[in-house]
Parts: C-alpha cells; sequence; structure tokens
C-alpha cells in the first residue's frame, strides 16, 4: 500500500469517526446548542470524508451551503425556545408544554 492511499484512508477513518461522534452527540444532548454542535461535527465530518474520496468541488460548496443554512436554522430555533420558554434544556421544555397542556385541559 502506498503512503497516499494509507493517509485517505486515515483520513476518511476519522472522518467517520467524526460523523459518529457527531451523531450521537446531537442524538443524546439535551441542550438545543449542543444537539445543533453535534450536527454540525457530522456534516463536517462527512464533508471531510467526501472530499478525501474526491468528491467534486460542486458537490462540497453545496455541502457547505447546506452546512450553513442548518446552522442558521438551528440558531434562529435555538433563539425562539429562548425567548418562547426561557430554557433551551429539552427536559425543561417538555416540562413547560405539560404545564401549558394542564393548564389549557383545566376549566
Amino acid at each position: 500500500m502506498t503512503p497516499e492511499a494509507l493517509t485517505i484512508r486515515l483520513i476518511v477513518a476519522a472522518a467517520i469517526a467524526l460523523t459518529a461522534f457527531g451523531a450521537v452527540a446531537a442524538w443524546v444532548s439535551g441542550n438545543a446548542i449542543k444537539r445543533l454542535a453535534g450536527l454540525v461535527a457530522a456534516m463536517a465530518g462527512a464533508m471531510v470524508a467526501a472530499a478525501a474520496l474526491g468528491a467534486p468541488d460542486a458537490l462540497l460548496g453545496g455541502a457547505v451551503a447546506i452546512v450553513f443554512a442548518t446552522v442558521a436554522a438551528g440558531v434562529a430555533l435555538a433563539v425562539r425556545l429562548q425567548e418562547a420558554y426561557g430554557a433551551i434544556e429539552a427536559p425543561e421544555l417538555d416540562q413547560a408544554d405539560r404545564q401549558d397542556e394542564a393548564s389549557e385541559r383545566a376549566p
């Protein structure tokens, strides 16, 4: 195996690990900002893997635009959650929703 092929394999392996760790962080985190950071890490790992495997520049440019749009929407959602609920932690949001539903049911 040539050194170039070994380097590409190592980069792809690291990118896959970054994607997996980012996806797990986005999945298990209770904080909206941490979920967004995990999602961005997963997307960055996927882009690095695609670049290492020789993806065209147009695909990588599109991926960057998608990541930027996702971050913008995620930050806007986190700001809106903070304004509406006063928190960005999932348990606190769930508790606030349960309280609102209970008050709506009461006659």
